[in-house]
């Protein structure tokens, strides 16, 4: 089953401000899980930390193909992935990260 983005901004607001918080070295998860409602997810990527569109669209890419590849928890769990890191990740690296989050989700 793929998991579809969270459009609605209230339902954003609520999985970063009740969402479970598990932290990574360059990732950091909020994880919360909605009543009645499929999993979604939601990408962000600080424009503190990447001033250039360009480089926060390519992150957010590559997480986004990274999600593709993972098996994502089954327990129809909704979570706000923050990019906490200044550098540039490839794949394969974000894609250990968030293997790592995951399973202690």
């Amino acid at each position: 089953m793929k998991i579809k983005p969270i459009k609605d901004k209230k339902k954003v607001a609520t999985v970063f401000v009740k969402g479970k918080v598990i932290s990574g070295e360059n990732i950091s998860i909020r994880v919360y899980k909605f009543k009645d409602e499929d999993q979604g997810y939601v990408i962000s990527v600080p424009k503190k930390n990447f001033p250039l569109a360009v480089n926060r669209n390519l992150l957010k890419r590559r997480i986004r193909a990274s999600m593709g590849r993972l098996i994502v928890p089954l327990n129809d769990v909704s979570f706000f992935l923050t990019y906490l890191s200044k550098k540039t990740l490839s794949v394969s690296a974000i894609i250990d990260e968030c293997e790592k989050l995951f399973s202690k989700v």
